[in-house]
């Protein structure tokens, strides 16, 4: 194993994403291989397979280094296991700090330098950056819900890995009109387009709110937000706010006694950042429209994709993450890449996407039972939610499989 100048061992992914710019693994030689053109390797059966990387290892969404580590974790155990017919993959991250110019930045060391055949982006700064990676004809996979990711005719090359914002919204406006026709609906969340496309999926499902409130990123006490929405008579509550503001504003519903009937935001249902820091107790009877699995969730002690990703993060990651939703999401995205990687024979570019754009009925170690990537509305490969409630101690089925692609087709 050779290292590429100023790259450290991927090992450090974790440790250093406080500070580091730049991470790799499973080096493979190609520190002094400046000939690379856009579709990186160019499917010699000798060269290794480059995947590059642009996350957010430090800075405001710092967390999401997990979703990196989980995707790493996949690629060494391919590795381990003789790589993708017999190639291996190099892959290589870098930190923006969720900076979208950074970002931009990376794509081209990565693509310019580096010749990667597919390049791996996270949030939705990846609208920024897409227009460079597709300008090059290189493959490009987006962690983000946004709805202009999945514009397959704008940016051709870019694929996103999670469902489209709007789709949640919609499933959680049908079971509200399933369950509660009469519901006084109200949406609290943070004050960017996460929010925005959930109320639209909400509309489209015949639900109008009766009150949306939103608020900065970071803000965690959100008392005065609850209260706003006690008073409004909201009966039913969309909770969307991230990171530490979810199990705070849970706690804090419980504190001053206000009750609703209450979904929560998918990436903001697992145990390890919101059930376990909000106290069981405050999260019974809640609702959460899911696509994947929680490794913390005990229901998933014995699942096989489970113990897998968490034997595999423990050898070839950072086992603090074995617990972690964002964690499974990377390795889930892991798992998909591979597949298209070996489909097309290694290639990126658009041998890449149209090998993405041909699975279907995908197993996948990280999504729920019952679901299976396949190719769907805007070229994503999840696209399937089932309802779920929690009883006091884990998550359990509430209603059967919905699959988005019936909203595109209805």
């Amino acid at each position: 194993m050779s290292v590429h100048a100023g790259l450290v061992p991927r090992r450090a992914l974790v440790a250093l994403a406080a500070g580091s710019l730049l991470l790799t693994a499973a080096c493979s030689g190609r520190a002094d291989d400046s000939s690379g053109s856009a579709s990186g390797s160019g499917g010699a059966s000798d060269e290794p397979i480059v995947v590059g990387m642009s996350f957010p290892l430090s800075g405001p969404l710092a967390g999401a280094s997990a979703v990196a580590d989980g995707a790493a974790a996949y690629f060494e155990r391919v590795n381990a296991e003789g790589g993708v017919n017999g190639r291996e993959i190099d892959y290589q991250v870098l930190d923006d700090a969720y900076d979208p110019a950074r970002q931009a930045e990376n794509a081209r060391q990565l693509v310019d330098q580096e010749g990667a055949d597919v390049v791996l982006t996270f949030g939705g700064i990846s609208s920024a950056t897409a227009p460079y990676l597709n300008g090059e004809q290189v493959a490009h996979v987006a962690f983000g819900t946004q709805t202009a990711l999945s514009d397959t005719d704008a940016t051709p090359f870019t694929r996103g890995w999670f469902p489209d914002g709007t789709w949640e919204g919609q499933v959680v406006g049908q079971h509200i009109t399933e369950v509660a026709p009469d519901a006084k609906v109200g949406v609290l969340g943070p004050n960017n387009d996460l929010t925005t496309s959930q109320v639209e999926g909400l509309a489209a499902a015949g639900v109008t709110p009766a009150k949306v409130l939103t608020v900065a990123p970071g803000v965690v006490d959100l008392t005065s937000q609850l209260n706003e929405m006690r008073g409004a008579g909201v009966d039913t509550l969309f909770l969307a706010v991230v990171g530490p503001a979810q199990p705070a504003t849970l706690r804090a519903m419980a504190d001053i006694g206000y009750r609703p009937t209450t979904y929560l935001y998918s990436a903001g249902s697992d145990f390890a950042t919101s059930i376990g820091p909000a106290g069981l107790e405050n999260v019974t009877n809640a609702y959460a429209a899911q696509y994947f699995k929680d490794p913390a969730d005990p229901r998933w002690a014995d699942d096989e994709g489970v113990q897998a990703f968490q034997e595999d993060i423990a050898e070839y990651g950072d086992e603090a993450n074995a617990d972690s939703y964002l964690a499974i999401e990377g390795y889930g995205a892991g798992a998909a890449v591979v597949a298209a990687l070996e489909e097309s024979g290694g290639e990126g570019g658009d041998a890449f996407t149209g090998a993405w754009d041909s699975i279907d009925g995908l197993d996948n170690p990280a999504i729920l039972p019952g679901m299976q990537l396949s190719a769907g509305p805007g070229g994503r490969l999840v696209h399937q939610y089932r309802m779920l409630q929690f009883d006091g101690t884990s998550w359990q089925d509430a209603g059967d499989v919905v699959d988005a692609d019936d909203f595109a087709q209805g």
